[in-house]
This record gives C-alpha cells, structure tokens and sequence, in this order.
C-alpha cells in the first residue's frame, strides 16, 4: 500500500468523496487530508511528508530543505500549470518526480480573464460598492467589442482566452516565443514583438510561466508603452509584472487601469493596489472552478499512479527523473 498525502487549502470535505481520491483508494492508496489557510512552516512539510509516497499540492511551496530531508516521496502532483514555488532542481536530486495538469484550468482560466475586463471596460465593481454605501453614481465606460487584445504567451490558456475574443469581435494580437502558426492563421492571430503589442493594445493579458526570464518582464519601461486608455490583465503569476512598477504607472494615470488574480506576494497584504478605484483584484483564483478543480484533482491522481506504476506521468516537469528511474 502506498501513502499519498494532500496539502490543500481546500478544506477536507471537498476532497471527501471526490472521483480523486476514490481513484486513489481503488489503486490501494491510503489518503491522507491536511488542510493548510496558508502555507505551512517547511517542520510541518517535512513531518508529513516522511510519511508520504506521493503527494497532492497546490500552490504551496516546497523548498530544498523539505525535498532533501524528506527520503520515501515519489511524486509531488501539483493542481494546475504553475511549478515555480516547487525546488525543481532539489526534486530532481533526490529522485522526486514532479508533474503538472496542462489544460485542465485553461478555460477557467480564460473565463476570469474575460470577467476582468468586463468589470474594468463597464465599472462593475465601483458601481456595486457605490450602490451598497448609499451612493448612485452612474460611470460610461467601454465597449469591449472590436477592441484590440494583447495576448502575451500563446499556449492552452492563452489560446483559450483568443477564442473568447473571437467571440468579442476583437483584433488579436499576441507574443509568444514559441509561435503556433496555424492556431494563429485560424484565428486571424499577427504575432508581434513585445513592445509592439504593448503599444497597439487596448488590453493586455498575462499568460507566461513565471521562470527566470519571465521575472520582472513587464517593468516600467514596458507598462509605459501601453496606451493611457489601455488595461493590464494578469492571471499568470505575480513576478512577472514588477508591481513596484505597476503601481507607479496607476498612480502616474499612463495606463487605464488593471485586474489582477495574482500578486508578488500572496495574500496581498497593505498594497496601495487595494485603494485604487481603477483596479480590480481577486484572491488567485482564475483557474479554480468546480469543474476545473475536479479536473485537476483527478488528473494529479492519475500522475500519482502512474509514477507508483513506472509508467510516465502527463504533465512531468523534470523528464530526467524518470529517465533516470528506467
């Protein structure tokens, strides 16, 4: 029998049940639930982990000293795409295979994105608190129609938000290092340097992997060639928009406004992000969805199996584990 252990901070009645750890359970899995607000002290990590074969996460991190310490750990299965708070390179040493589920949050992903813009085009936000303290203060805003769409990183999410913009009628622009041609031609997508999508966007949203090149991407420079009227979106990750910058150049009134599902540092804490009337937040959670959870959670079950079984896991992060393992 193997050990898989979930660090979640989904509370245990949402795993309770689920098609996940059923499929656990059916492949002599014993599970066990630990429910973290925030992300454990790594003496905690490594506690439960020493106990551990396989392990289902999500966002928390996993340094070094947890993945060397720890000496039965197989697999960590992360719930989504995003792998940069996991020591991939500790994992990789001792042995740890780690995967992602590629796909399963993207059109989730993209409905948020979708939502951001429609609350910073039409002041949805601002009118609903205006409402509630007493106030009737009607705002013209935009139409998001025929407007132009700045996609920067063209992969699963990203593609899924350019149909959503298709449907908008909107021109689409996007940047991506790695260029899908054909997806482009189907969709009337023209890749563009970074700075010239930058520069010819109306919105602007965020779909990179937060890696060391990606770091910082969008500084001043970069938010300063953006249209006054234009709108910055991220749902990716927080590094990837210097915030320092961001702030500054909402403050100078050189962009429109942003909406943002991730920060440097999570939970945002005193940020002057939280009193600007032209930026809309929300807690992380653009890729969490009833049905993209289940998606998720399942897939990282299948992951985890698979590694217990020899067999390649999708999504594997560091390949030369499981080279390594053959």
């Amino acid at each position: 029998m193997y050990n898989v252990s979930i660090v979640s901070v989904y509370r245990d009645q949402v795993w309770e049940g689920s098609e996940a750890v059923s499929f656990l359970k059916k492949h002599n899995c014993k599970v066990s639930l630990n429910y973290f607000k925030q992300a454990p002290m790594e003496d905690e990590l490594i506690g439960i982990l020493n106990q551990a074969d396989g392990l289902i996460t999500s966002s928390f991190p996993y340094s070094e000293r947890v993945l060397s310490t720890v000496s039965r750990l197989k697999v960590i299965a992360r719930t989504g795409v995003g792998f940069d708070a996991i020591d991939v390179d500790a994992a990789t040493e001792n042995g740890i295979c780690v995967t992602i589920t590629p796909g399963a949050n993207s059109d989730s992903v993209a409905d948020h994105v979708i939502g951001l813009m429609l609350s910073l085009a039409r002041y949805i936000p601002r009118g609903d608190r205006d409402i509630r303290s007493g106030h009737w203060l009607p705002q013209v805003g935009i139409e998001v129609s025929r407007k132009t769409l700045g996609i920067i990183g063209l992969g699963s999410i990203g593609k899924c938000v350019a149909r959503r913009g298709t449907g908008f009628e909107m021109k689409l622009l996007a940047y991506d290092l790695y260029q899908d041609t054909i997806f482009a031609a189907e969709h009337d997508i023209v890749y563009l340097p970074l700075d010239g999508l930058l520069a010819k966007s109306d919105f602007v949203s965020v779909h990179l992997p937060l890696l060391p090149e990606t770091v910082g991407l969008l500084g001043e420079r970069e938010l300063k060639l953006m249209k006054p009227t234009a709108y910055l979106i991220n749902t990716a990750r927080g590094g990837i928009v210097d915030e320092d910058s961001l702030i500054k150049v909402l403050r100078g009134g050189r962009i429109a406004g942003a909406g943002l599902d991730v920060f440097s540092v999570e939970p945002l804490d005193q940020s002057p992000l939280s009193s600007m009337d032209q930026v809309v937040l929300s807690p992380h959670v653009a890729g969490v969805t009833e049905e993209s959870w289940a998606r998720m959670a399942f897939q990282s079950a299948e992951n985890i199996i698979q590694v217990f079984q020899e067999q390649k896991p999708f999504g594997l992060v560091n390949q030369q584990v499981f080279q390594d393992k053959r």
